[in-house]
């Protein structure tokens, strides 16, 4: 019965992976025609807009190919989620029932070994246990040939418009359709939000692409949309619930996944770093036929001051940016429609309440301690009375 079962689904994860990767080779395909045929759209549009800076405006897509890759982009995200959860399920039962938590930080998850989710004892339950292992590994074949062919940067190069992009015609923005757009962001949303084990969300969110659809240019699609009297408002709903498909996902482990470090702060902090070190050691002592042992100890001992002072006043001038945060902060003013606002709002109080979690735990060990020398003093006065 074990050997059936195996073979299923290593047939079932073949023909899966066969259609993935039918599907992002046509997607492929046909980005890369696009990518040509919006060379000449862009060489016609700054002849037609020669006054006219930065211009966005939508690919011309024949209607055929904007439906196909609208249903490519959904079947991607549903081929990587599905055969990723099954992976991940197999696995934490063939562990016993799952370590650690599951993918959406809520507890582990427990294997199907009857009413208590205990797994059998003994030689029949090793091998079960194996047996299940080995059938995720099929599985897991979609999510690494995703990896391998960079799927990810594919998509959102699509919807951030980076992948039409001609240095040569920089006046002219060129952007997916808003059908393939609102299509893209619901892909990485359903990736983000299905995705079961934890080495898959720390890829996901690893690489940066995440950031960079954090930081889509609405304003160019509204700009594009307004032009052709279209409307980009289902465009920016979506784009916000992608943004609370991100915050659900935010704990310490990945919260780092989320912040950056602007380098330019970097850079002005060493060459500051080095500017008073070279004044420091500019500074002399004194003359050493003048100056004593005790009277040289002291000049020491205030440089060894002046050097502590001037690194104590000197300000931290690293930076630390939250893109997500910022992000949904600008849906939180009173012109954005009441769906987008008191999503955005619940977004950036989630986050917050995160951090005062995080740091409330930080303090916890902090009040331990002190609660323990409180008592040991205690201890100590009782025995001395």
């Amino acid at each position: 019965t074990m050997t059936t079962t195996a073979t299923t689904a290593v047939e079932e994860a073949h023909l899966l992976l066969e259609e993935l990767r039918t599907v992002v080779t046509r997607l492929e395909d046909l980005a890369r025609r696009v990518r040509r045929a919006a060379s000449r759209d862009r060489d016609d549009d700054e002849n037609e807009h020669e006054n006219e800076n930065d211009s966005p405006r939508f690919l011309r897509l024949d209607e055929r190919d904007e439906g196909d890759a609208v249903e490519w982009l959904r079947r991607i995200a549903e081929l990587v989620a599905s055969s990723e959860r099954k992976a991940g399920r197999l696995s934490r039962r063939g562990r016993g029932g799952g370590e650690g938590r599951n993918g959406n930080g809520h507890g582990p998850e427990k294997g199907n070994y009857g009413n208590n989710d205990i797994p059998p004892e003994g030689e029949e339950g090793r091998r079960r246990r194996q047996h299940e292992e080995e059938m995720a590994l099929p599985y897991l074949s979609l999510f690494e040939f995703f990896c391998e062919k960079n799927v990810l940067a594919l998509v959102v190069n699509i919807v951030t418009g980076a992948a039409f992009a001609d240095d040569a015609s920089p006046s002219v923005r060129l952007l997916p359709p808003l059908s393939i757009a609102t299509q893209s962001i619901q892909s990485v949303s359903i990736l983000v939000q299905n995705v079961s084990r934890p080495t898959t969300l720390y890829y996901l969110l690893s690489n940066n692409r995440v950031n960079d659809l954090i930081d889509l240019p609405l304003r160019l699609y509204q700009r594009a949309a307004w032009r052709e009297g279209a409307e980009a408002g289902e465009l920016t709903t979506h784009f916000v619930s992608f943004l609370k498909s991100l915050a659900m996902r935010v704990n310490r482990e990945t919260l780092q996944f989320f912040l950056s470090f602007p380098r330019t702060n970097e850079k002005e902090e060493v060459e500051e770093e080095k500017e008073e070190k070279r004044d420091d050691d500019e500074k002399p002592l004194g003359d050493a036929d003048d100056v004593d042992g005790e009277t040289k100890k002291e000049a020491m001992k205030s440089k060894t001051v002046s050097e502590g002072t001037s690194t104590s006043r000197r300000p931290h001038r690293r930076i630390v940016e939250f893109p997500l945060y910022a992000r949904a902060l600008e849906f939180c003013a009173s012109e954005q429609d009441s769906f987008v606002r008191v999503t955005a709002m619940n977004v950036c109080m989630n986050l917050v309440r995160l951090a005062a979690r995080c740091e409330e735990d930080d303090a916890k060990p902090e009040r331990d301690n002190n609660h323990r020398d409180v008592d040991d003093v205690r201890h100590r006065d009782i025995d001395d009375g």
